[in-house]
């Protein structure tokens, strides 16, 4: 075993022995069951294709709403990173819109758009919009002025400009922003589908665990969650490093 793979299972049988003490001395497992209790929920769970509906109705959510933040974002980002005068006089507006909580956009959505996954895609985007595109904007603003001056010499311009000189700041920019807007983009989801009674979704499930006093189902839907956030976020970086191949 390597010395990565020792410190790795270290860490794991940590946290579960951590978790095993915490509940033997919780109140009678009413808000932390043990792990052998949540492994019997899996157990139970786990063959049922309910609860898959469940997780691929938020993964659904999640990639539409951050797929959206991502073009968007993307280009608009790049309208401000390349023009710095432009930048300079919209980031004050862009730093407050960013201290705004995203969740709180979601009842605004719900007057416009109604209860449906509609105004869940919308509140997804909306929060995770910014990110892609400030992370895009200064990468682009952090651009030497010599190769600017440079791409002006050789004639580039628009989309010659992009594809041969703005994308090597891009692209590692953008799927930077799209990882952490796919970790914010599960945050927002998994609490609108709490707030408001969705037909499918991990938050609905957390819900329903909780109003039955289900702890050991709760936690499996935390647990489930993590999952989902860890296999989205390694997706995306194993695509940055066969993208991203100058970084």
């Amino acid at each position: 075993m390597s010395r990565r793979r020792l410190w790795q299972a270290l860490a794991l049988g940590s946290l579960l022995g951590a978790w095993w003490l915490a509940s033997a001395i919780g109140a009678e497992g009413r808000a932390l069951p043990s792990p052998a209790a949540v492994a019997r929920a899996a157990l139970d769970e786990l063959p049922h294709v309910g609860i898959w509906r469940d997780v691929a109705a938020t993964v659904a959510r999640v990639l539409v709403g951050v797929a959206l933040a991502a073009v968007v974002g993307g280009l608009t980002g790049v309208a401000l990173g390349t023009r710095r005068e432009l930048w300079r006089a919209v980031e004050p507006a862009a730093d407050f819109l960013r201290a705004i909580p995203p969740i709180l956009t979601f009842p605004v959505f719900l007057l416009g758009l109604g209860y449906g996954d509609a105004s869940r895609v919308a509140a997804i985007s909306s929060g995770t919009f910014l990110l892609i595109t400030l992370h895009v904007a200064l990468a682009l603003g952090r651009i030497p002025e010599e190769r600017r001056d440079a791409a002006r010499l050789l004639g580039l311009r628009g989309l010659r400009a992009l594809r041969y000189l703005y994308v090597f700041e891009v692209l590692p920019a953008l799927l930077l922003g799209v990882r952490l807007a796919l970790a914010a983009g599960l945050v927002i989801a998994v609490v609108s589908e709490m707030l408001i009674g969705a037909d499918a979704g991990l938050g609905a499930r957390a819900l329903s665990a909780q109003v039955g006093y289900r702890a050991d189902l709760l936690w499996l839907v935390v647990l489930l969650a993590g999952g989902v956030g860890t296999l989205l976020s390694t997706a995306v970086a194993r695509l940055e490093r066969k993208l991203v191949h100058w970084c």
